[in-house]
């Protein structure tokens, strides 16, 4: 490989974190490699260890450096040993001083993946009128694709090809444009709620024979690039009953606060920046939660959660760093146009 400095796949281990994360995004390839100014590999930068950092909140301005993973695999230049068998797409060449001279990327197997995929689509979109007065908001078009479409297509590029869609208000126009999903490729079928049932009330009306567990739970107004594989592999490993995606977002106060000392001002902050993890709507939930729920009973999702939460079950976040559009407003939706 030629100018092996200018790789997508290499940073330096004094990059500020939010820039290694702005690079990882971008990258179809979802690891970086950190070197020293000679070119020497110190470590790598892989989503989970970003997710990592999210999770224990540590500084995005903070070099990269301060969250790397320091025993990366790789290969040695000329080996002959057979290549790891390893999820990873992406192995660095490196010579006897340990500088990244080459790349060996090796072809990413899509996995065919059962779980079922639950779209929650039986709101009115109030926010979004009169834009929903005759068009049901999943059917609104980004870059000329209706938003549930657009949804649909990113779980099915990660292998994911059976749907169930919960539709109300205008429902019948969103049965008719998706259909059975044989046209794009996957399996739909439909929960039609006879009365609205929250966030998460439709879920009681699954047929369990037919649904592949753990489920993952989304919204129709949600446009993200999470890497939906690792999501399930995660709910997983963990144990978890139920996990939560999580965004962080910043939130800034319009006022100056003041730090006090008693009643002696110490110190006043302008404008300062606080840090949230925020829902971010999708979910992965186990069969048991599901089947004891109340058949066509009203129920909101923070409601659900709080609930198995009082019954000790095991709840776990995942932090997401990836692309994330909540289509909320008129505003939020004539941006991501």
């Amino acid at each position: 490989m030629h100018n092996i400095n200018k790789s997508p796949l290499i940073i330096y281990k004094d990059l500020k974190i939010f820039e290694a994360i702005n690079k990882i995004n971008r990258s179809k390839i979802k690891i970086l490699f950190v070197v020293d100014k000679k070119n020497k590999l110190l470590g790598s930068v892989s989503s989970g260890d970003i997710r990592r950092s999210i999770r224990k909140k540590i500084d995005p301005n903070l070099p990269v450096h301060k969250l790397m993973f320091t025993n990366p695999k790789y290969i040695l230049k000329n080996s002959t040993k057979p290549l790891l068998k390893e999820s990873l797409v992406c192995f660095p060449i490196i010579d006897k001083k340990r500088r990244i001279i080459d790349f060996k990327i090796t072809k990413y197997i899509k996995k065919d993946r059962p779980n079922t995929i639950f779209i929650m689509a039986g709101g009115k979109g109030s926010r979004l009128l009169p834009l929903t007065k005759k068009t049901p908001k999943p059917l609104l078009k980004i870059k000329g694709i209706p938003i549930i479409e657009k949804i649909i297509l990113g779980f099915r590029n990660r292998g994911f090809k059976n749907f169930i869609i919960s539709v109300n208000y205008l429902g019948y126009k969103i049965k008719k444009y998706l259909g059975d999903g044989k046209k794009i490729k996957v399996n739909i079928t439909y929960i039609e709620e006879k009365k609205f049932l929250g966030t998460a009330g439709s879920l009681s009306l699954i047929n369990l024979k037919k649904t592949y567990f753990p489920i993952i739970t989304t919204n129709s107004d949600l446009i993200s690039e999470i890497n939906y594989n690792n999501l399930i592999d995660y709910h997983i490993k963990t144990k978890s009953d139920l996990t939560i995606c999580a965004k962080k977002k910043n939130f800034e106060m319009p006022y100056g606060e003041i730090l006090l000392d008693n009643a002696k001002v110490k110190k006043i902050l302008e404008k300062p920046v606080f840090s949230h993890l925020v829902n971010a709507g999708v979910y992965v939930i186990n069969k048991e939660l599901v089947e004891k729920l109340v058949k066509n009973k009203k129920l909101m999702m923070n409601d659900f959660i709080t609930s198995q939460l009082k019954k000790n079950k095991n709840i776990y976040s995942y932090p997401i760093y990836e692309k994330w559009i909540d289509i909320g407003s008129k505003l939020d939706f004539y941006n991501s146009r």
